[in-house]
């Protein structure tokens, strides 16, 4: 029997494993999930694999680590592919067996994604009975060992149906960063999208483009750190309605993303301070990998026209009708991300972002990043689209980037 502190430390991290709706890493473009946080020491555990590229071409076996919350080496870990996903899936269940010498809380992480990362319980006072009964299909996958012969694992394992992923997703880069001058300041943001029709459901069987439509929500702030009662300086808040089409090279070299829709950015303020615009907005998104390895070249443009911009008649001359997003690097090391737009006056405001992945993360299942940003010139809050600011250091952490 477990003692109360010990029952209270379980408590307290898995209760931080399910506030993300199910337990997940996050790293950049890879998704590694779960139908629940229990497994059985020495027993069978499935995992769900969300990535880039089409999931058929993924390897039928994966490399992977357990990290023990007391620290000490950490266990390496076969993941076996289950089945054949649909030809144009990005997502494949694996499966795995469970050291039997690891109980409590540890941490699944992949040997080639290490901050893809999942939060795991193995609780060895639950008895078996309360496993999940395998399903007939998967029989064969059950009884097959966590280490299966190369070229043997497509006959073992049957076939089963790919898992729909969740609808809600991040849209854009979140972060939590401090730095800055006059005054010193915190800058965050935080942004995620929501699918609105479930792509099994009545609407999108019905009308398959409408699996396509997406609510997006970002909000950006700057929190001034440096006055006595510590305001926030500004606040853009960004909903917006659009559709998202994806694109994957089937060879795995690249992959292409386009959205399209309205977006209303304000400030939440009223009468001289209110900033707001409506756009309608056409956004590029693509990638080439470089050479074989897992470098990449990102280039995203975006373009937009304006619907309205009564509080702030002027600002295409300092923010202009487009933008151009560049990354170069991988999704699990070092990222530079630059970000430059340009007014129609030759206003220039740009923003360049260094990011790294921590090795041990600090926030339970969702991968971390140390991150770098400077941002110079126009347009740093839609309060001060017209001002220009000399450079501005920050440091801090990223969730998504």
């Amino acid at each position: 029997m477990m003692n109360p502190s010990s029952s209270s430390m379980r408590a307290l991290l898995l209760a931080c494993a399910l506030f993300v709706a199910a337990p997940q890493a996050i790293a950049a473009d890879w998704l590694l999930a779960a139908s629940t946080p229990q497994v059985l020491p020495g027993q069978r555990f499935e995992v769900i694999l969300i990535g880039e590229g089409r999931a058929a071409d993924w390897p039928a076996r994966l490399a992977a680590r357990i990290e023990r919350r007391e620290g000490g080496p950490a266990i390496a870990l076969e993941l076996v592919a289950i089945g054949r996903p649909q030809a144009n899936a990005r997502q494949r269940r694996y499966f795995g067996r469970w050291p039997a010498e690891v109980a409590g809380v540890a941490t699944l992480a992949l040997a080639d994604h290490p901050a893809a990362r999942l939060l795991l319980d193995a609780d060895p006072s639950r008895v078996a009975a309360t496993a999940v009964t395998p399903d007939p299909t998967t029989a064969a996958a059950e009884a097959a060992p966590a280490r299966v012969p190369t070229g043997q694992a497509s006959e073992l394992i049957a076939d089963v149906a790919a898992v729909e992923p969740s609808a809600i997703g991040f849209h854009e880069p979140m972060y939590f960063l401090v730095g800055g001058k006059d005054p010193v300041s915190a800058r965050f943001q935080f942004s995620f999208r929501y699918r609105i029709f479930d792509t099994q459901g009545v609407v999108a069987e019905t009308l398959p483009v409408a699996g396509g439509v997406y609510f997006g929500f970002t909000q950006t702030s700057l929190w001034d750190l440096q006055s006595e009662s510590k305001p926030f300086r500004d606040s853009s808040f960004r909903p917006s309605l659009f559709y998202r089409w994806t694109l994957d090279d089937p060879q795995g070299r690249g992959a292409l993303a386009l959205s399209g829709g309205y977006e209303h950015e304000s400030n939440g303020k009223e009468d001289v301070p209110s900033r707001s615009i409506d756009t309608l907005f056409l956004r590029a998104d693509a990638r080439l990998r470089l050479g074989e390895s897992a470098t990449y070249l990102g280039i995203a443009p975006k373009f937009w026209s304006y619907l309205d911009r009564e509080d702030n008649p002027d600002i295409a001359r300092y923010r202009g009708h487009a933008e151009l997003g560049l990354r170069l690097g991988r999704d699990d090391g070092l990222l530079l991300s630059t970000l430059i737009r340009r007014g129609t006056e030759g206003k220039i405001g740009t923003q360049y972002d260094l990011s790294y992945p921590l090795r041990r993360s600090v926030f339970s299942g969702v991968g971390a990043f140390v991150h770098l940003q400077a941002f110079k010139g126009y347009g740093e809050t839609l309060l001060e689209y017209d001002q220009n600011k000399d450079t501005q250091y920050r440091l801090g952490i990223s969730l998504v980037r």
